[in-house]
């Protein structure tokens, strides 16, 4: 189910803008503080800057809003001369929410048995496999910090690496946001992106719930050979926060070649790197004694077959044919992990169910303190109703889901 990208920034610059409907409003017409030039902010980014005077704008109107302090723009330790560094603040939302799961489906299972059996007056032992399908049901019940890109998607080189890492858990010390820190970073002559959400808190909640539906069904698929019904019932504790988590990208050049690596630059891990091939030259030069040799070795083995008598030639002309067949191989072999251009370091980006963060106990009655309760039927407000299949929010009076057309009874 796809949504409507809406931008949740708005630049305050002390003009009127052109439309004013609200928060989730596009800015379209704006000058710069300083010298009054037009601006044009970019629903992609958080910051605008002016091309007149260099004028750095940034406000965020969701609340609350946390960006995880990037480590000191020094150049983490590695190999060859440094050509850049752009450090990019990527948008996560995350959800306090308990959540239960309950996934039915079956387990395929394989035994042998194995029996004696006499025919003719000979004994013997006969083994079978016996395939047994039996029901199997997946149960978790826990409070859960659900955290997810706050985007469609992105691209940046290592940002399937970085989803994983901040869905296990925030790397580093989140700080309140503030327009002054990140007119900071982008101050420090580098380059700095700061990216913006594509829905508010509202999307957010309904996003998190797919994730959650998502994350079990997989988990569920894992563990069985099919699964015949998952249902997921996401209640939510908190107002959803939104977190910029900083992606360090970082090219060095090695050797005459350039290679990137990235980085999450809260904590320091490394995500994702491209490693040079090494010892190349003896590579290729052993592919092309490879292949040097292997019209050698047949030209021997033909020559000994024609030229003897003995039994044994035959083998020989198959042996030497074996060994250079087995030459022109390793050549090709070699050859391609000459040319290849980079191997790849990756800190894996699997995700499932158990991947996001678990609520200590008290953890959880700390939110729950914090967090207002839902209001009960009669105090004149709306109670929020959610899919107990899919976690999918329910308008009220609505009969049934829909995304997985589950039917209500009547809730």
């Amino acid at each position: 189910m796809g949504f409507k990208p809406i931008l949740k920034y708005k630049i305050k610059l002390g003009v009127k803008a052109l439309s004013e409907q609200g928060d989730s409003t596009l800015v379209k017409t704006l000058r710069c503080p300083t010298c009054g030039a037009p601006m044009r902010p970019s629903a992609e980014s958080l910051l605008v800057i002016c091309n007149f005077c260099g004028e750095i704008v940034a406000e965020s109107h969701i609340s609350p809003h946390a960006i995880v302090k990037p480590l000191p723009m020094t150049p983490p330790e590695g190999s060859g001369q440094v050509r850049s560094m752009e450090l990019i603040l990527v948008p996560f939302f995350e959800v306090k929410a308990d959540v239960s799961v309950d996934a039915l489906g079956y387990q395929r299972r394989e035994r042998t048995e194995t029996k004696t059996v006499t025919r003719g007056g000979k004994t013997y032992r006969e083994s079978k496999t016996i395939v047994e399908y039996r029901p199997w049901r997946v149960q978790h019940q826990g409070s859960h910090n659900v955290r997810f890109l706050a985007r469609q998607e992105v691209t940046m080189f290592g940002s399937g690496e970085l989803v994983s890492s901040v869905a296990r858990t925030i790397g580093g010390e989140p700080i309140p946001f503030s327009p002054n820190f990140i007119k900071g970073l982008a101050s420090k002559d580098q380059s700095l992106v700061a990216l913006s959400p594509e829905w508010g808190q509202d999307e957010a909640s309904k996003k998190a719930g797919e994730v959650v539906y998502e994350s079990a069904y997989s988990h569920a698929k894992s563990q069985m050979h099919e699964v015949f019904d998952t249902k997921v019932n996401f209640r939510p504790l908190t107002k959803p926060t939104l977190v910029h988590e900083p992606l360090l990208l970082i090219r060095r050049r090695i050797q005459g070649r350039l290679y990137r690596a990235a980085y999450h630059w809260g904590s320091g891990q490394l995500l994702r790197e491209e490693q040079p091939i090494k010892n190349r030259g003896l590579m290729m030069f052993f592919a092309l004694l490879g292949f040097i040799l292997a019209p050698i070795l047949t030209q021997l083995g033909y020559n000994q077959y024609i030229g003897s008598a003995s039994e044994n030639a035959i083998w020989w002309l198959i042996a030497l044919g074996v060994v250079a067949l087995a030459g022109v191989i390793v050549g090709i072999v070699l050859l391609v992990r000459v040319y290849k251009p980079h191997k790849i370091h990756s800190s894996g980006s699997g995700l499932s169910l158990f991947a996001f963060e678990r609520l200590a106990p008290t953890a959880r009655a700390a939110i729950a303190k914090q967090q207002p309760q839902q209001p009960q039927p009669g105090s004149g407000q709306p109670v929020a109703r959610f899919c107990p299949k899919c976690g999918d929010p329910l308008e009220q009076n609505q009969k049934f889901c829909e995304k997985c057309g589950q039917v209500m009874d009547g809730r």
